[in-house]
């Protein structure tokens, strides 16, 4: 067992930070520190490790390792229309809005932090099932290249359809052996992935439409306000970011942002 003094764990915190942001690209400084901490070195124990350093010398030399550690950093658990009645005010009410003025052409939008694909595949139905015939435009990004290509076969658990209506499933998906079901090729073939970090990444623009839920919340004050003002230069002049349940943007007034729901933001 490690006998580490608080002084020394927390410098090797900060050259763990380091070299990750040298190994995988992932600024650590930006999320919460003592969350992410307490986080990272509960998972470097379960993997044999009692100090941060002998973990990050694992990560370097050991690509599964790696992979495990970035699965892990990016939380990824979602189902389709998680919390149901926000996606039923969405379907109900800011759709029709964003098409209305969308000039006769499909929506803009994009699923930031789209782990493994129920959020978009969700926006995807909707899209489809309110404007079927128009062009829609539906990226999802996430930093994680591994839950990217899950997202790309879009199959999904019987609890991920836990909220799914049997109508949608029969039109929408296809059941497959051991209780699995997939996204038809119609629904695949509406999502672009593409990997994405809202640190550092330029942005989709001219967005109408924006979710990105229970993703921010995990970056610090600093981080989350930077990624609010870039989400609001994303949008159109009207355009609308959803974002999760348990999640405000702090000062939304002051960074110009317009609030016609308690989880939707509007930009003016």
């Amino acid at each position: 067992m490690s006998t580490a003094n608080p002084t020394s764990a927390g410098a090797d915190y900060d050259r763990f930070c380091g070299g990750v942001k040298s190994l995988c690209q992932i600024d650590l400084t930006q999320y919460r520190r003592a969350q992410m901490e307490r986080r990272l070195r509960t998972f470097a124990r379960r993997t044999g490790h009692d100090d941060l350093d002998s973990y990050l010398g694992m990560l370097r030399n050991d690509a599964v390792a790696r992979a495990d550690f970035l699965d892990h950093m990016t939380i990824n658990v979602s189902e389709l229309f998680r919390n149901p009645e926000r996606f039923e005010e969405l379907e109900r009410q800011y759709i029709p809005e964003l098409l209305a003025g969308s000039s006769g052409r499909g929506l803009r939008v994009w699923s930031a932090g789209c782990s493994y694909g129920a959020e978009p595949y969700s926006l995807a139905v909707l899209l489809k099932e309110a404007g079927p015939r128009l062009a829609h435009e539906l990226v999802a990004t996430d930093i994680d290249q591994t839950i990217l290509a899950r997202a790309r076969e879009g199959v999904f658990s019987e609890q991920d359809l836990a909220n799914v209506s049997p109508a949608r499933r029969s039109k929408f998906f296809t059941a497959l052996p051991e209780g699995a079901w997939q996204a038809n090729q119609e629904l695949r073939t509406a999502v672009r992935f593409s990997q994405l970090d809202l640190l550092k990444d330029p942005y989709p623009k001219t967005r109408d439409l924006i979710l990105c839920r229970n993703v921010v919340i995990y970056f610090n004050d600093d981080a989350k306000e930077r990624i609010y003002e870039r989400f609001f230069e994303a949008l159109r002049p009207g355009g609308v970011l959803f974002i999760g349940s348990t999640e405000r943007v702090n000062d939304s007034g002051r960074l110009g942002w317009e609030r016609p729901g308690t989880f939707f933001y509007r930009r003016p």
